[in-house]
This record gives C-alpha cells, structure tokens and sequence, in this order.
C-alpha cells in the first residue's frame, strides 16, 4: 500500500506499533524451512535458531499454511505455549516468505480485565434486579442465573474459605463493642466482594464464610475465578488501614484456603432466597487449607494451582499436609512480594 506519509510519521508509526510487543522475524523459503531469522528470539523458545530446519517442526500452528498464496496472511490471539499470546504475519515475497510473530499477551491480559468487570457489572446488575423483585414478592426472586442443574450436577468448582483472624494482643486490648463492629462489617464486605467476583455464598458464620465459583456464567476457569478474588481479598486488607480510624486498625486479617476439584452441587428448597447444596473433597480441603495458614496467607491445593493460569506464577509449593478425612493435600503458599 502506497503512502504519502512523510519517513518520519512512517517511522514513528512504526516504533510506537512495536513498542512492548516483542517482534520476531522468520525468513523462509518456498518450501517452509528456516534460511534466519531476528528479533526476541529467547522470548519465543527459537533461540538458538535451526536454520534449514522446516518451520511446521518448531512452530505447530504453521502445519499446513504454507505454500500460500500472494496475499499476505495474518493469524491472531495464538497460543503456541503456555502464558504466550502472539499475532503472526505470513508475508510472500519473490521467492521467500516473511513470518512475523508479535507478543499480545498485554492486549489479551486488558480484554480479559474488561471482560471480568463486564461480568461483575452483569452479576450487579442481576442481584439488584433479584432485589428489586424481592420487595415486589415476585416468586423465586433470588435463585441466580447458575448454568448447573438446580436438582443436582457434578460439577468442577473452586472453593474459598476464608477466616477472620484477631491480631495478636487485640482480643484483650481492643473494646469488645468496636472489635465485633469491625468484624461484622469486613464479614460483610468480604461477602459482597467475592459475590461480585462471580462467587456464590455457601457457608457463612460470624467469622468466616465459604464461596463457590465456577457455577455462575464466566468467561475464566473456576480455578481463576478464585485465586483472583483471593488475591484481591488480601490486597484489600493490607491496604485497607489508609482509610481506617486507629481503634478499627489492623484488628482483623484474613487467613485464606482454596480449593478445586469435582463436587454435587444443587440447589435445596428454602423460601425466601435459595439455598446452595454440596458435597465433594474441595469443600473439605479448602476449609483445612484455611485453618492451617496464618494471618494474611492464602495456601491453595494442587488441583488449583495446575488450574491457575496467568496466576500460577505468584503461588510456589510448600509441602503436604493430611485433612481430617486422611486425603493428602499437596499445598501452594502464594510467593513473598507477589
């Protein structure tokens, strides 16, 4: 395409085009084998690079594309590994072709925060509207909109168990009227979060409560679903004291346990509202991951740490302990400073 853009504009075009999206070129011939190649290649797993090696052999999403015809081909939103994101540009010229690959890991991570708050806003809205027809005595108003079976279903899901714990010195030193007004008011909070967050209230006690996710519509895994709001959870906590009163600070912390894996979930029959039924082993692990962190912690189980995703890279092993029922629980404590 011809321009009349000055080089100058064409230049800066260009940087600002590439700017964090890690470029990588292939030059091939017809026949699809490496002649060289440049750019990030460490980045993409090409370094060294194996020249006369046919690209198919490294990149698999190249099987069958080649040979092409004149028109350029563009690829997007591949995943050639794990955690990588990339667009690629097959180029034809002469005799040779030109593959372009181009990180959008950045682009996929902003969609991706789009699309969890376009699911918050739709969860919002659907417990406001649940609200509005409560007050108006419409029948069966607060049964979500779940995608399982209200008799029963086995179900993938993530649980997360959460703990209100006292810091030390505060059942003693704090006034019993201001600690259970604090208590009562980040119980509150925390429900209101992790219900935001795509969860559904299962257990809740005066100090602690239990969401399940991966039964309401989303576009992340359960696994996902609950690490991130856990994360959000702590994060919220350590930065929550800037806005509180010294009598209301640093009384609570969360001690966090989650947990995945397969379990029977229905809904029982309870007037008004709905109530959650469930049985399986992450409904008794992640109450035990909970109880064995410390303030301020979240230990998280195998099954959710494979499940992680872009967040697997905060959590690191930690051992094995045994639940109460006998079932070794491989554990994961999320990194220092992550």
């Amino acid at each position: 395409m011809k321009t009349d853009l000055p080089p100058i504009i064409c230049d800066y075009l260009c940087r600002q085009s590439l700017a964090g999206r890690r470029p990588v070129y292939l030059h091939l011939d017809r026949g699809g084998h490496i002649r060289d190649g440049g750019g990030h290649l460490t980045d993409y797993d090409l370094d060294p690079l194996e020249v006369g090696r046919p690209v198919a052999a490294v990149l698999d999403f190249m099987e069958g594309l080649l040979p092409l015809d004149d028109d350029a081909c563009h690829l997007g939103c591949l995943q050639p590994q794990a955690d990588v994101c990339i667009d690629a540009h097959i180029i034809p010229d002469d005799q040779t072709y030109w593959l372009l690959l181009l990180d959008t890991h950045e682009d996929e991570r902003r969609q991706r925060a789009m699309q969890q708050k376009a699911n918050e806003l739709a969860l919002l809205r659907e417990a406001q509207t649940r609200l509005l027809r409560r007050r108006t005595n419409a029948a069966k108003a607060d049964i979500p909109a779940v995608n399982f079976d209200p008799e029963g279903e086995r179900r993938q899901i993530t649980v997360l168990a959460v703990g209100l714990r006292l810091a030390p010195g505060m059942e003693t030193g704090t006034p019993p009227p201001v600690l259970l007004d604090s208590l009562t008011r980040f119980r509150r909070k925390m429900a209101g979060g992790l219900q935001a967050g795509g969860g559904l209230d299962y257990v809740q006690t005066s100090d602690s409560l239990m969401t399940l996710f991966g039964l309401l519509p989303a576009q992340t895994t359960p696994s996902e679903q609950g690490l991130s709001a856990a994360l959000g959870l702590l994060d919220e906590f350590r930065s929550r004291d800037e806005g509180q009163g010294a009598a209301s600070r640093g009384i609570l912390s969360p001690a966090i346990g989650v947990a995945s894996g397969f379990a029977v979930v229905g809904i029982g029959d309870a007037s008004p509202g709905f109530r959650l039924r469930a049985v399986g082993a992450p409904l008794q692990a992640a109450p035990h991951l909970m109880q064995a962190a410390v303030p301020g912690q979240i230990l998280i189980d195998r099954d959710s740490f494979q499940s992680a995703g872009r967040l697997q890279g905060q959590f690191a092993p930690l051992g094995r302990e045994q639940t109460p029922l006998g079932e070794p629980v491989y554990m994961y404590q999320r990194m220092p400073g992550a």
